[in-house]
This record gives structure tokens, sequence and C-alpha cells, in this order.
């Protein structure tokens, strides 16, 4: 069966970094045959996505886009900057034109922004998949290729099933959550690791510092492995800490229980109370596994 992208013909990715980026290169891989418009701040960015085909046409300047054409607005930079971008294309919004993000954070987001963009439809979208690397010079074109795609929707609607239809056109696979269910469990299995890996990297700078020798030098590959989200991009990070703020601090909180219940076990050498620890945790992470 062709596929049909939702029926969407032309599209606006704001943002051309590994995610919008990654969007555009998918959509021109699976066989989109409509037309892709980029917008980033960045003239250099918009310069190398026209330069490498990635979208058909850029601009740094809203006023220049042609949005009477425009069936698909994708909102594809920093979460806080979401609003004061609603706010600024709104007025140049076709009345059909539908509108979804691929941020990290839903919740309260969703309906602020469900509400400026009103009577125009949008809907929360969040591909969970991406990597440590930024900009659209780092952009994949099989990024989403059999990785979840939540849909933070309250109910279907026709527009909600084209965009469901577009992701599974590019290979995702879709899948509907409460928009504030969705900030808990992400908050929980991505926004945590992230602020572990930044944390510990910090800690052995100061480690080092403390003792005056660089550690940096001495990492096993298991400490890459750990830490290589602590590369992730400062600016999307922050805004993500920010915007999630309650669930994050909450998965903090658990998470720096759990370690000081790992402390306490070290010091009073409780063999019994660590293999436990250990093993229950060893145990459920080789269960991601199957």
């Amino acid at each position: 069966m062709e596929k049909d992208f939702g029926g969407f013909k032309n599209i606006l990715i704001i943002g051309l970094g590994l995610i919008g980026g990654s969007f555009a290169k998918s959509l021109k891989k699976e066989g989109f045959k409509g037309n892709i418009y980029g917008y980033d701040l960045s003239k250099e960015r918009v310069s190398i996505a026209k330069k490498e085909n990635i979208i058909n046409d850029g601009f740094s300047d809203f006023k220049d886009i042609p949005w009477e054409k425009l069936d698909l607005v994708v909102l594809a930079t920093p979460v806080r900057t979401f609003e004061n971008i609603a706010k600024q294309i709104k007025p140049y919004l076709d009345k059909d034109t539908v509108i979804i993000d691929v941020g990290s954070v839903k919740g309260k987001l969703v309906r602020k922004l469900e509400k400026i963009f009103y009577p125009n439809e949008f809907i929360g979208a969040h591909p969970i998949a991406g990597t440590e690397k930024e900009g659209v010079e780092n952009a994949l074109d099989d990024l989403f290729k059999g990785k979840k795609l939540i849909l933070t929707i309250d109910k279907e609607t026709k527009n909600t099933k084209k965009i469901e239809s577009l992701w599974n056109d590019i290979g995702a696979k879709v899948e509907i959550m409460d928009p504030e269910l969705h900030d808990f469990v992400f908050a929980a299995v991505s926004h945590l690791p992230h602020a572990v890996a930044f944390a510990l990297v910090d800690a052995l700078i100061k480690l080092s510092e403390e003792k005056g020798i660089d550690l940096f030098l001495y990492p096993g590959g298991g400490f890459k492995d750990f830490t290589r989200i602590a590369a992730s991009s400062p600016n999307v990070w922050k805004d993500i800490f920010l915007e999630n703020k309650e669930n994050v601090l909450h998965t903090i909180d658990i998470f720096s229980k759990s370690l000081e219940n790992l402390k306490k076990v070290i010091e009073k050498e409780n063999e019994e109370e660590i293999i436990k620890i250990l093993s229950e945790s060893r145990e459920k992470r080789l269960s991601l596994e199957d």
C-alpha cells in the first residue's frame, strides 16, 4: 500500500536540530513527495539543510514563510520556546493547519498550547528517539524507525488519526498516553537518567580537583556508556528539567534515597543487603533485554 503520510502535502519544521532534521530526512527517505519547509534562527543551519536537500526551502524570518500552503507545522525547538513561538505564528496560520510538537515535556504545556492555537488543533507528540548530538548536520534518516512515538491526546479526532498515519509511515510505533502521565513516566525513564549522568560527570570534576589528578584520563567503557547522554545539549535539557520541574525533582528525591540506602549498607558492611540491592537491580536490568 502506498504511503500517504496522513495526507499532508506541505510541512513546516520549526527548529532544524537533530530531531527536526531527522524528521525531514525520514520523510524524504520514506517517499514523501510534498514540500518540506524549515525555519531556524540560525541561517547557517538553514543553509546546511537546503544544501543537503533535507528541506525544499528554508527561512529565518516568519514573515517570509508561505503560510497559506501549509497543512502541518512541527515545533522542534527547545520546549521552553514553544509558547513564545506559538504566539508569534498564530496570526499567520490558515484555519485548517494542524500543529504538533516533538518535545519531551507535555502536561501543562500541552494544555497551554491547545488554548493558544485554538481553533487550530494542536497535538502533542513525543518521539522516543535521539542521540547525544545536536544540529541538522547530525540528523539521521532512520532515527524514528521502530521507535515509540507517544501521542498525548485525550480523544481521537480526524487530525490525530492523520498524525498517527504520518508517524507510522516513517516507521514509528505510535502509542497514546495522557499528557500528565507522560511527564511522570519520562521524568523517571529519561529526565532522571540525564540528570544523573550530568551530575556524575560534575562529581568527577570535583573529585579531580580534590586530588589534583585528571580522572577523565582513566575512564573505561562503563563510564563512557553511562555518561554518553551527558554530552547532550545543555539548552535542550535545561528547558526539559525546568518545564517538568515537579516530576524531575520527585524522581531525583527517590533516586537520592536509593543511593543513600546503598551508602548505608556499604558503611555497615552489610553484605547480605548489598547483594540483595544489587541482585534486584541486575535482574530488572536484564529483563530489558527480552
